[in-house]
């Protein structure tokens, strides 16, 4: 090998190091400014009607992390339009379907004529969580050990895709949970509602350069960045063990700042309680102050107000 190769790797490989090492004196930095004080809108959370808070003690539990309102998913939907009606600044009322009901003959999501009628007295104002392709799982005590099996519904079936273009209509988002491993069918069924506006659950717990490119290619898609916490999904947290912010994600992230939002899928029991709620809060809320202030502020809640935005009386 002739030194001219060896000088130009050693000195490849000493800008790569310098380059590490200014990526982790800026993550530092970032993670050292200091947690997001900013106004947070929780984007993904469930109120079941069998079990769960009144509104009452829901709103409660914000007022006490800090959380300006939710968009409530609710299992059925009086439970969300209820809570709507008597937090109309704060709440977003979704209707969501049993987690293994998306396709069940009585589901409003495969009846467009009865999702219309809902859709247009404003009792609620998008769908979701949709069920789809979901993993099997089972939380640990901090959950109450509350588990389910797989359930396996294609995001491009054509009796959803129906009801995603009437959602389309009257400008209603649709919150589907689809694992990354099918995002093909998640994007057959963005190009078959292309008008609809979608929110990709826990970002499919799948990787950034999964994720990004996704979003890239369909303007019609959001993601929210709920279950990504070790206390759900371990094995998809966004931060390191040290808190910092994986580069990925935080390149990710302030690229596609508007297509992002947060939440924190309250839905077993065990979750309603104010030390697991702060908790949670306590998370996202560092996670956001390692991102631009604006950037922060689009992801916390700009970009959550924007797609499903709350009532102004």
């Amino acid at each position: 090998m002739c030194l001219h190769h060896k000088i130009t790797r050693r000195r490849a490989l000493a800008t790569v190091i310098a380059a590490v090492g200014t990526a982790l004196v800026q993550a530092r930095a970032a993670h050292a400014a200091g947690p997001y004080e900013g106004p947070l809108v929780d984007a993904h959370s469930h109120l079941k009607a069998a079990s769960g808070p009144s509104p009452d003690e829901l709103i409660g539990l914000y007022d006490g992390a800090g959380v300006r309102g939710a968009v409530l998913f609710g299992e059925p939907w009086p439970v969300a339009s209820d809570a709507r009606d008597r937090y109309p600044r704060r709440i977003v009322p979704f209707l969501a379907e049993g987690y293994a009901n998306a396709l069940h003959p009585d589901s409003s999501y495969v009846n467009p004529a009865g999702l219309d009628q809902l859709l247009a007295a404003n009792v609620v104002r998008g769908l979701g969580e949709v069920i789809l392709r979901h993993s099997p799982y089972r939380l640990g005590a901090v959950g109450g050990y509350a588990s389910a099996p797989a359930n396996n519904v294609p995001a491009d079936h054509p009796s959803l895709v129906a009801g995603y273009r009437q959602a389309a209509v009257w400008g209603a988002p649709v919150n589907v949970h689809q694992e990354w491993f099918y995002a093909d069918e998640l994007e057959r069924a963005l190009q078959a509602a292309p008008e609809t506006t979608f929110v990709w659950a826990h970002a499919g717990h799948g990787p950034a350069s999964v994720v990004g490119p996704l979003l890239r290619r369909n303007p019609n898609l959001l993601a929210d960045l709920s279950a990504r916490t070790p206390w759900i999904g371990p094995g998809t947290v966004l931060l390191r063990p040290n808190g910092a912010l994986e580069p990925a994600w935080a390149s990710t992230l302030t690229d596609l700042a508007d297509r992002f939002v947060i939440g924190l899928d309250l839905f077993a029991p065990a979750h309603f309680r104010a030390d697991y709620v702060n908790q949670m809060v306590a998370y996202y809320r560092g996670l956001l102050g390692q991102l631009a202030p604006d950037v922060a502020v689009m992801i916390g809640h700009g970009n959550a107000e924007r797609i499903a935005p709350f009532a102004e009386a």
